[in-house]
């Protein structure tokens, strides 16, 4: 069996994305050893990861890289830090025949022996094609690298990478402009399984691009690695990325879980907080949304998912100190579909206009809907309306209901 071995470079402030990577990884991944090339995370992370990883097999190395002037090159946005060069010098460290580089806003979702017995056919490193908003680019993404370490010393690639970078960094895209600068075409093709870009995809649906939305993993299977790129992280507060709450499940889980072999595959993020009873949503395109406040308030076993086609004003925003909400704004077709797949009934409460069909989409469904006087859009009949003035019956109504779905 080949060796397994991971190397990751983070600054202090990506600490616990590091940690969700290690964390993602051993959950399917047993006997691995983890370089993490550093200039300022804390010794003491390091024992106690040590502690942990032992149980299963696996080791970490705190590789400590302080004498360098990575700082000096540019950064083509806030996103990017400079520990992104730390993969320059991974040959430098790393003992091993091959090794995996993995950025720290990835996650692991599945055993990764096959790379690590892949035949790498002469080339240096394989990697995922990149994309941009237009589609597939010649180029490869450099968050997901397989190395065979002895070519890139073979090369001396370290040190022509450096020089490049000193020569060129202020007209590529940081490190993996001067990646693709060097290895040009020269790096071995691996299907996006293996770092599969989410975040581009809101990316491209706010630029009017659906093609990566067409992908056979959404609601069949998930990839084995997924990377969160572009700012549509998904431990910002208001992302739509898709396997946003995988991220969040395997920073959630507790270690005893995972080094105790527990069957936690199948578990999700719900799991591990408590899934809400019952499902409700809203669309909307106005911030006015009659007794929102006074319905989240008084029916806290509902999670209610609001969405938008545009972003949300800052007091709709700020309604996120209750942690039955949630907000999608510029939703897409996926977060609709899931929105609804999950609903148990529709609020008919938003002032101004229905958007997205959504009336009859919840009629098809044969779901009900529940409105107030001076909101309904519904023209059927069919609706549930209340008087705008008295929501509390509203609630009593919905509880009623929600009492019938657990009998």
């Amino acid at each position: 069996m080949p060796q397994k071995v991971i190397a990751l470079g983070a600054d202090v402030h990506y600490l616990d994305k590091v940690e969700t990577v290690i964390k993602s990884v051993s959950v399917h991944n047993h006997d691995v050893k983890f370089y993490v090339f550093n200039d300022d995370l804390p010794s003491e992370w390091f024992l106690l990861m040590r502690n942990r990883l032992k149980v299963i097999g696996s080791e970490i190395v705190n590789v400590k890289k302080t004498e360098h002037n990575l700082h000096d090159f540019h950064l083509p946005n806030n996103i990017i830090s400079y520990a992104a060069y730390f993969r320059y010098f991974i040959a430098d460290e790393v003992s091993e025949d091959r090794v995996l580089y993995l950025d720290s806003d990835m996650i692991v979702h599945d055993k990764l022996d096959d790379l690590f017995s892949l035949d790498l056919q002469g080339y240096a490193i394989a990697a995922v094609q990149d994309h941009d908003m237009n589609g597939l680019v010649s180029t490869f993404n450099s968050g997901m690298l397989l190395i065979d370490i002895k070519k890139w010393r073979e090369n001396n690639s370290t040190k022509r990478l450096l020089e490049l970078t000193a020569q060129y960094h202020e007209h590529v895209y940081g490190d993996q402009g001067i990646l693709n600068m060097y290895f040009g075409d020269q790096w071995l093709h691996l299907d996006k399984e293996y770092n599969f870009m989410v975040g581009l995809d809101q990316f491209l649906h706010l630029n009017g691009n659906s093609e990566w939305y067409n992908s056979s993993y959404y609601g069949h299977r998930v990839p084995k690695i997924i990377h969160y790129t572009t700012e549509y992280k998904p431990w910002t507060h208001l992302t739509l990325t898709r396997f946003r709450k995988l991220w969040w499940f395997y920073y959630g889980l507790n270690w005893n879980d995972v080094l105790l072999d527990v069957d936690i595959t199948k578990r999700s993020f719900n799991e591990l907080v408590g899934a809400p009873l019952y499902n409700t949503c809203i669309f909307t395109n106005s911030a006015a949304m009659e007794s929102l406040v006074y319905l989240l308030s008084e029916l806290p076993e509902v999670h209610f998912t609001v969405l938008a086609h545009t972003n949300f004003a800052p007091f709709v925003v700020d309604l996120q100190s209750y942690l039955n909400l949630s907000l999608f704004p510029n939703f897409n077709r996926f977060n609709l579909k899931e929105t609804l797949d999950k609903m148990d009934f529709y609020l008919d409460i938003n002032h101004e206009g229905e958007i997205a069909n959504i009336i009859e989409e919840v009629h098809k469904r044969n779901k009900p809907i529940f409105t107030f006087d001076n909101t309904s859009h519904d023209s059927s009949g069919r609706s549930h309306i209340f008087s705008s003035s008295e929501p509390e019956k509203m609630v009593e109504a919905i509880k009623k209901y929600c009492a019938r779905l657990s009998n």
